[in-house]
Protein backbone atom coordinates (compact mmCIF):
# COMPACT_ATOMS: atom_id res chain seq x y z
CA UNK A 1 0.00 0.00 0.00
CA UNK A 2 2.91 2.35 0.68
CA UNK A 3 4.24 1.63 -2.81
CA UNK A 4 0.81 2.42 -4.28
CA UNK A 5 0.56 5.67 -2.30
CA UNK A 6 3.98 6.74 -3.55
CA UNK A 7 2.97 5.93 -7.13
CA UNK A 8 -0.28 7.86 -6.73
CA UNK A 9 1.61 10.90 -5.46
CA UNK A 10 3.94 10.79 -8.44
CA UNK A 11 1.01 10.35 -10.82
CA UNK A 12 -0.84 13.31 -9.35
CA UNK A 13 2.14 15.51 -10.06
CA UNK A 14 1.41 14.74 -13.69
CA UNK A 15 -2.39 14.87 -13.73
CA UNK A 16 -2.61 14.66 -17.53
CA UNK A 17 -1.36 11.07 -17.23
CA UNK A 18 -4.11 10.23 -14.73
CA UNK A 19 -6.72 11.87 -16.95
CA UNK A 20 -5.56 9.84 -19.93
CA UNK A 21 -5.80 6.64 -17.87
CA UNK A 22 -9.43 7.45 -17.08
CA UNK A 23 -10.19 8.19 -20.73
CA UNK A 24 -8.72 4.96 -22.07
CA UNK A 25 -8.97 2.32 -19.35
CA UNK A 26 -11.77 -0.14 -18.68
CA UNK A 27 -13.36 -0.58 -15.29
CA UNK A 28 -11.44 -2.93 -13.02
CA UNK A 29 -10.27 -3.38 -9.46
CA UNK A 30 -6.92 -1.64 -10.01
CA UNK A 31 -8.56 1.29 -11.76
CA UNK A 32 -11.12 1.57 -8.97
CA UNK A 33 -8.38 1.52 -6.35
CA UNK A 34 -6.52 4.26 -8.21
CA UNK A 35 -9.57 6.53 -8.27
CA UNK A 36 -10.32 5.76 -4.65
CA UNK A 37 -6.86 6.83 -3.51
CA UNK A 38 -6.72 9.92 -5.70
CA UNK A 39 -10.26 11.20 -5.21
CA UNK A 40 -12.20 9.68 -2.30
CA UNK A 41 -9.29 9.50 0.13
CA UNK A 42 -7.07 12.04 -1.61
CA UNK A 43 -7.40 15.70 -2.51
CA UNK A 44 -7.38 15.73 -6.29
CA UNK A 45 -11.04 15.17 -7.21
CA UNK A 46 -11.68 18.59 -8.72
CA UNK A 47 -8.45 18.67 -10.74
CA UNK A 48 -8.98 15.21 -12.20
CA UNK A 49 -12.71 15.68 -12.81
CA UNK A 50 -12.55 19.00 -14.61
CA UNK A 51 -9.47 18.19 -16.66
CA UNK A 52 -11.52 15.43 -18.29
CA UNK A 53 -13.40 18.22 -20.11
CA UNK A 54 -11.35 19.29 -23.18
CA UNK A 55 -12.66 22.86 -22.90
CA UNK A 56 -11.45 23.15 -19.32
CA UNK A 57 -8.12 21.57 -20.22
CA UNK A 58 -7.75 24.18 -22.99
CA UNK A 59 -8.16 27.01 -20.48
CA UNK A 60 -11.85 27.75 -21.11
CA UNK A 61 -14.45 27.68 -18.33
CA UNK A 62 -17.37 25.42 -19.35
CA UNK A 63 -20.91 26.65 -18.85
CA UNK A 64 -22.94 25.52 -15.85
CA UNK A 65 -24.21 22.02 -16.46
CA UNK A 66 -21.75 21.23 -19.27
CA UNK A 67 -20.23 17.78 -18.83
CA UNK A 68 -18.65 15.12 -21.01
CA UNK A 69 -19.16 11.36 -20.94
CA UNK A 70 -15.78 10.73 -19.27
CA UNK A 71 -16.89 12.83 -16.30
CA UNK A 72 -20.13 10.88 -15.94
CA UNK A 73 -18.14 7.64 -16.19
CA UNK A 74 -15.80 8.82 -13.45
CA UNK A 75 -18.70 9.66 -11.14
CA UNK A 76 -20.25 6.27 -11.83
CA UNK A 77 -17.00 4.53 -10.90
CA UNK A 78 -16.61 6.61 -7.75
CA UNK A 79 -20.20 5.83 -6.79
CA UNK A 80 -19.62 2.09 -7.24
CA UNK A 81 -16.37 2.20 -5.26
CA UNK A 82 -17.92 4.20 -2.43
CA UNK A 83 -21.01 2.02 -2.26
CA UNK A 84 -18.91 -1.13 -2.11
CA UNK A 85 -16.43 0.15 0.46
CA UNK A 86 -18.47 2.44 2.66
CA UNK A 87 -17.29 0.69 5.83
CA UNK A 88 -13.55 1.01 5.15
CA UNK A 89 -13.00 4.10 3.01
CA UNK A 90 -11.80 7.30 4.68
CA UNK A 91 -13.90 9.93 2.90
CA UNK A 92 -12.46 13.42 3.19
CA UNK A 93 -14.21 16.79 3.07
CA UNK A 94 -12.41 17.86 -0.12
CA UNK A 95 -14.03 15.03 -2.06
CA UNK A 96 -17.41 15.64 -0.42
CA UNK A 97 -17.44 19.36 -1.20
CA UNK A 98 -16.36 18.73 -4.78
CA UNK A 99 -19.30 16.37 -5.32
CA UNK A 100 -21.61 18.91 -3.67
CA UNK A 101 -20.36 21.57 -6.08
CA UNK A 102 -20.96 19.24 -9.03
CA UNK A 103 -24.52 18.67 -7.78
CA UNK A 104 -25.16 22.43 -7.65
CA UNK A 105 -23.74 22.92 -11.12
CA UNK A 106 -25.66 20.00 -12.63
CA UNK A 107 -28.92 21.14 -11.04
CA UNK A 108 -28.38 24.55 -12.62
CA UNK A 109 -28.30 23.03 -16.09
CA UNK A 110 -30.96 20.30 -15.87
CA UNK A 111 -34.33 20.88 -17.54
CA UNK A 112 -36.81 20.53 -14.68
CA UNK A 113 -39.78 21.33 -16.91
CA UNK A 114 -39.76 17.88 -18.51
CA UNK A 115 -40.63 14.85 -16.41
CA UNK A 116 -38.21 11.96 -16.72
CA UNK A 117 -40.26 8.98 -17.86
CA UNK A 118 -37.52 6.41 -17.29
CA UNK A 119 -34.78 5.78 -14.81
CA UNK A 120 -31.18 5.22 -15.74
CA UNK A 121 -29.60 4.50 -18.16
CA UNK A 122 -30.48 7.66 -20.04
CA UNK A 123 -29.02 9.45 -23.03
CA UNK A 124 -28.50 12.66 -21.06
CA UNK A 125 -24.98 13.04 -19.65
CA UNK A 126 -26.22 15.88 -17.46
CA UNK A 127 -28.88 13.69 -15.84
CA UNK A 128 -26.24 11.02 -15.26
CA UNK A 129 -24.05 13.56 -13.48
CA UNK A 130 -26.99 14.74 -11.37
CA UNK A 131 -27.93 11.19 -10.40
CA UNK A 132 -24.43 10.00 -9.54
CA UNK A 133 -23.64 13.12 -7.51
CA UNK A 134 -26.78 12.47 -5.44
CA UNK A 135 -26.02 8.77 -4.91
CA UNK A 136 -22.45 9.59 -3.90
CA UNK A 137 -23.70 12.16 -1.37
CA UNK A 138 -26.24 9.63 -0.10
CA UNK A 139 -23.47 7.15 0.67
CA UNK A 140 -21.13 9.81 2.07
CA UNK A 141 -23.83 10.86 4.52
CA UNK A 142 -24.26 7.23 5.59
CA UNK A 143 -20.63 6.97 6.74
CA UNK A 144 -21.63 7.68 10.35
CA UNK A 145 -18.36 9.48 11.13
CA UNK A 146 -16.19 6.51 10.09
CA UNK A 147 -13.95 8.74 8.00
CA UNK A 148 -10.63 8.79 9.80
CA UNK A 149 -10.56 12.60 9.62
CA UNK A 150 -11.00 15.16 12.39
CA UNK A 151 -13.94 16.88 10.71
CA UNK A 152 -17.15 14.96 10.06
CA UNK A 153 -17.85 15.28 6.34
CA UNK A 154 -21.59 15.65 6.99
CA UNK A 155 -20.90 18.58 9.33
CA UNK A 156 -18.88 20.22 6.56
CA UNK A 157 -21.53 19.60 3.90
CA UNK A 158 -24.31 20.94 6.12
CA UNK A 159 -22.27 24.07 6.90
CA UNK A 160 -22.03 24.71 3.15
CA UNK A 161 -25.82 24.57 2.68
CA UNK A 162 -26.60 20.94 1.81
CA UNK A 163 -29.85 20.79 3.81
CA UNK A 164 -31.17 24.06 2.39
CA UNK A 165 -30.42 22.96 -1.18
CA UNK A 166 -32.16 19.60 -0.78
CA UNK A 167 -35.22 21.13 0.88
CA UNK A 168 -35.42 23.71 -1.91
CA UNK A 169 -35.52 20.85 -4.42
CA UNK A 170 -38.42 19.23 -2.57
CA UNK A 171 -40.33 22.51 -2.29
CA UNK A 172 -40.21 23.18 -6.03
CA UNK A 173 -40.96 19.64 -7.23
CA UNK A 174 -44.50 18.77 -8.23
CA UNK A 175 -46.38 16.60 -5.71
CA UNK A 176 -46.56 12.86 -6.18
CA UNK A 177 -49.51 11.48 -8.17
CA UNK A 178 -51.40 10.33 -5.08
CA UNK A 179 -51.15 13.80 -3.50
CA UNK A 180 -52.17 15.51 -6.74
CA UNK A 181 -55.27 13.30 -6.79
CA UNK A 182 -56.27 14.23 -3.25
CA UNK A 183 -55.62 17.92 -3.93
CA UNK A 184 -58.01 17.81 -6.89
CA UNK A 185 -60.60 16.03 -4.76
CA UNK A 186 -60.32 18.69 -2.09
CA UNK A 187 -60.73 21.51 -4.61
CA UNK A 188 -63.75 19.84 -6.15
CA UNK A 189 -65.44 19.11 -2.82
CA UNK A 190 -64.94 22.58 -1.43
CA UNK A 191 -66.47 23.98 -4.62
CA UNK A 192 -63.98 26.78 -4.87
CA UNK A 193 -64.73 29.94 -6.68
CA UNK A 194 -64.24 30.54 -10.36
CA UNK A 195 -61.50 28.79 -12.21
CA UNK A 196 -59.53 31.97 -12.88
CA UNK A 197 -59.50 32.89 -9.22
CA UNK A 198 -58.49 29.37 -8.23
CA UNK A 199 -55.68 29.41 -10.76
CA UNK A 200 -54.37 32.71 -9.44
CA UNK A 201 -54.39 31.52 -5.82
CA UNK A 202 -52.94 28.05 -6.46
CA UNK A 203 -49.19 27.51 -6.34
CA UNK A 204 -47.62 26.96 -9.72
CA UNK A 205 -45.87 23.69 -10.44
CA UNK A 206 -42.34 24.73 -11.27
CA UNK A 207 -40.34 21.52 -11.44
CA UNK A 208 -40.60 17.86 -12.43
CA UNK A 209 -38.35 14.95 -11.53
CA UNK A 210 -35.72 14.76 -14.32
CA UNK A 211 -35.40 11.01 -13.76
CA UNK A 212 -37.35 8.35 -11.90
CA UNK A 213 -36.07 8.32 -8.35
CA UNK A 214 -34.88 11.92 -8.09
CA UNK A 215 -37.16 12.75 -5.17
CA UNK A 216 -36.27 9.47 -3.45
CA UNK A 217 -32.54 10.23 -3.65
CA UNK A 218 -33.06 13.67 -2.08
CA UNK A 219 -35.06 12.20 0.81
CA UNK A 220 -32.42 9.49 1.29
CA UNK A 221 -29.66 12.06 1.78
CA UNK A 222 -31.76 14.07 4.23
CA UNK A 223 -32.56 10.91 6.17
CA UNK A 224 -28.92 9.88 6.39
CA UNK A 225 -27.87 13.38 7.47
CA UNK A 226 -30.46 13.45 10.24
CA UNK A 227 -29.29 10.13 11.73
CA UNK A 228 -28.20 10.93 15.31
CA UNK A 229 -27.44 14.54 14.39
CA UNK A 230 -29.73 16.77 16.42
CA UNK A 231 -28.49 19.97 14.80
CA UNK A 232 -29.58 18.60 11.40
CA UNK A 233 -32.95 17.60 12.84
CA UNK A 234 -33.32 21.11 14.23
CA UNK A 235 -32.32 22.77 10.95
CA UNK A 236 -34.92 20.78 9.04
CA UNK A 237 -37.57 21.89 11.54
CA UNK A 238 -36.43 25.52 11.48
CA UNK A 239 -36.61 25.53 7.68
CA UNK A 240 -40.18 24.15 7.80
CA UNK A 241 -39.07 20.82 6.41
CA UNK A 242 -40.85 18.40 8.75
CA UNK A 243 -44.24 18.40 7.02
CA UNK A 244 -42.45 18.54 3.67
CA UNK A 245 -40.66 15.28 4.47
CA UNK A 246 -43.75 13.63 5.92
CA UNK A 247 -45.56 14.35 2.65
CA UNK A 248 -43.13 12.01 0.91
CA UNK A 249 -44.29 8.97 2.94
CA UNK A 250 -46.56 7.74 0.15
CA UNK A 251 -46.11 5.25 -2.70
CA UNK A 252 -45.00 6.87 -5.94
CA UNK A 253 -44.42 5.11 -9.27
CA UNK A 254 -41.97 7.80 -10.36
CA UNK A 255 -39.86 7.32 -7.24
CA UNK A 256 -39.39 3.65 -6.32
CA UNK A 257 -38.82 3.12 -2.59
CA UNK A 258 -39.63 6.77 -1.83
CA UNK A 259 -41.99 5.70 0.96
CA UNK A 260 -39.36 3.48 2.58
CA UNK A 261 -36.67 6.17 2.49
CA UNK A 262 -39.18 8.73 3.81
CA UNK A 263 -40.04 6.50 6.77
CA UNK A 264 -36.31 6.17 7.48
CA UNK A 265 -35.95 9.96 7.30
CA UNK A 266 -38.94 10.50 9.60
CA UNK A 267 -37.55 8.02 12.10
CA UNK A 268 -34.23 9.88 12.21
CA UNK A 269 -35.94 13.26 12.28
CA UNK A 270 -37.84 12.49 15.50
CA UNK A 271 -35.31 10.31 17.34
CA UNK A 272 -34.54 12.01 20.64
CA UNK A 273 -35.95 15.34 19.45
CA UNK A 274 -38.95 16.47 21.49
CA UNK A 275 -39.21 19.77 19.60
CA UNK A 276 -39.75 17.93 16.33
CA UNK A 277 -42.25 15.57 17.96
CA UNK A 278 -44.15 18.60 19.25
CA UNK A 279 -44.49 19.99 15.71
CA UNK A 280 -46.26 16.82 14.60
CA UNK A 281 -48.37 16.63 17.76
CA UNK A 282 -49.67 20.14 17.07
CA UNK A 283 -50.78 19.31 13.54
CA UNK A 284 -54.52 19.27 12.99
CA UNK A 285 -56.49 17.97 10.04
CA UNK A 286 -57.82 20.82 7.91
CA UNK A 287 -60.19 18.62 5.91
CA UNK A 288 -60.96 14.99 5.16
CA UNK A 289 -59.87 13.40 1.90
CA UNK A 290 -60.87 10.26 0.10
CA UNK A 291 -57.68 8.40 -0.77
CA UNK A 292 -58.60 5.32 -2.83
CA UNK A 293 -54.93 4.47 -3.33
CA UNK A 294 -54.79 3.41 0.34
CA UNK A 295 -57.57 0.85 -0.06
CA UNK A 296 -55.40 -1.90 -1.61
CA UNK A 297 -53.21 -1.72 1.49
CA UNK A 298 -56.22 -2.22 3.78
CA UNK A 299 -55.83 1.25 5.23
CA UNK A 300 -58.21 4.14 5.83
CA UNK A 301 -58.18 7.51 7.55
CA UNK A 302 -60.28 8.14 10.64
CA UNK A 303 -60.69 11.52 12.29
CA UNK A 304 -61.11 12.08 16.00
CA UNK A 305 -64.15 14.41 16.21
CA UNK A 306 -62.86 15.90 19.45
CA UNK A 307 -59.25 16.67 18.51
CA UNK A 308 -59.77 16.90 14.72
CA UNK A 309 -56.64 14.85 14.25
CA UNK A 310 -56.31 12.02 11.77
CA UNK A 311 -55.05 8.52 12.33
CA UNK A 312 -54.30 5.72 9.89
CA UNK A 313 -56.05 2.46 10.72
CA UNK A 314 -56.53 -0.90 9.05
Amino acid sequence: MQILSKWVLEACQGLPVVVEIIRTTCMGSRFNLLLSKICIEGYHTALVFFKLDPDYAAGMIPADGHYVSEQAYTLRTLSDVLNGGIEVLAVNSDFSLCIFGILRSAAGGVDFTTRGKIGLPTSSILVYVLWYSLTILRDICACDRRTGFKDDVVDVLVSFGLIELLLSFLRTLEPQAIIQTTMKQQQHRENRQEEEETTMSSPQIVACCPYKGFMRDIVAILGNCAYRRKYVQDEIREKNGIVLLLQQCVPDEDNPFLREWSIWAARNLFEGNTDNERVVADLELQGTLNVPELAPFGLRVEVDPRTHRAKLVN
